[in-house]
């Protein structure tokens, strides 16, 4: 007996034995005050359906591959064999992040510009990216992907706070020996990515120079006037003199002071004379590729959908006469 068989043969047993109940529960109706429900035969019924149906689809499915075996293999082909040579093509992706600490602008400008460039790398404008990053080819066509992201992890195109707080960016590369070079080349393109963030940097630095010779300058003034103090010191003063001199060396003290503490801060701008500051070097982590069962699975899929859309749609359709 075969398999379906004795499926049906059990079904009907217990469709039976549910007759027999139900005759047992009918007899004793005047004195029952609620009928039993009698949904069991109806789902035997529709259990037989689906075991005859799902039979039937599977086997019209084996005649199908029978005749249009050739058409199976070149669908099996079209869904895997792109997917697998775009994952050995691919290899290996290394992301890589680094902290940065700003002192200009806001963290939403710097956030909207590396947006700008991802999407020029997602839509593979090497040759815009290459220029914007002032890199060769080969080390702009690595990059997969850049993002740019606030300490709580939100995107950084979003955050509209005004703070000094450090933001982290974010980018993957398909060669491990290029992550400094784009580092270095991110940083450079958010000083000075454009014209006029060129023209500012320049400026500021020429400010810098100025004020540092102008404080110099006024330090020498203090220095002489504080000479020429020390000089008269040996005349005989009045009381209320010596006061008066006293203040003026406080007051003279306190100036030359503010104008130190000024110069150092000059100074540290001009040997440092970004307004980015990386806190940490990129730290890498690998991302292995696709394994390959991953894209037999994923592949198989696609291969079945387009062998189902042909042979049950638009092969019909072609054939189709009135």
């Amino acid at each position: 007996m075969k398999i379906h068989e004795i499926i049906i043969d059990a079904i009907g047993n217990k469709t039976k034995k549910v007759s027999f109940v139900n005759s047992c529960t009918q007899s004793y109706k005047p004195y029952s005050t609620m009928a039993l429900p009698n949904n069991t035969t109806d789902f035997a019924t529709g259990a037989n359906n689906f075991y005859h149906t799902l039979i039937k689809m599977l086997h019209g499915l084996i005649v199908s591959l029978k005749k249009n075996i050739v058409l199976f293999i070149l669908c099996m082909a079209i869904g895997i064999v792109p997917l697998f040579i775009k994952n050995m093509k691919d290899g290996n992706a290394y992301r890589a992040s680094f902290t940065v600490m700003f002192e200009e602008l806001t963290r939403k400008i710097y956030g909207d510009r590396l947006s700008k460039l991802n999407t020029l790398v997602q839509r593979d404008q090497l040759g815009k990216v290459a220029v914007l990053l002032d890199v060769d080819k080969k080390t702009a066509a690595s990059i997969k992907s850049i993002e740019a992201k606030n300490i709580l992890g939100e995107d950084l195109d979003k955050d509209l706070n005004t703070d000094r707080i450090p933001f982290i960016v974010e980018f993957v590369t398909r060669d491990s020996s290029q992550v400094l070079p784009l580092q270095k080349a991110i940083v450079a393109f958010l000083e000075t990515g454009n014209e006029y963030m060129a023209d500012r940097k320049r400026i500021k630095n020429m400010e810098t120079t100025e004020e540092l010779e102008f404080i110099n300058n006024q330090l020498k003034v203090i220095d002489s006037l504080n000479k020429k103090g020390n000089i008269q010191t040996g005349y005989i003063a009045s009381a209320g003199t010596s006061a008066k001199n006293a203040d003026q060396s406080g007051s003279t003290y306190d100036l030359s002071y503010e104008l130190y503490k000024r110069k150092q801060e000059l100074l540290r701008k001009e040997r440092m004379p970004g307004t980015l500051m990386v806190l940490d070097d990129a730290i890498v982590s690998e991302e292995a590729k696709h394994s390959l069962l991953f894209v037999l699975v994923v592949g198989t899929a696609i291969g079945l959908f387009i062998y189902t859309a042909l042979v049950a749609f638009l092969i019909p359709a072609f054939r189709y006469k009135d």
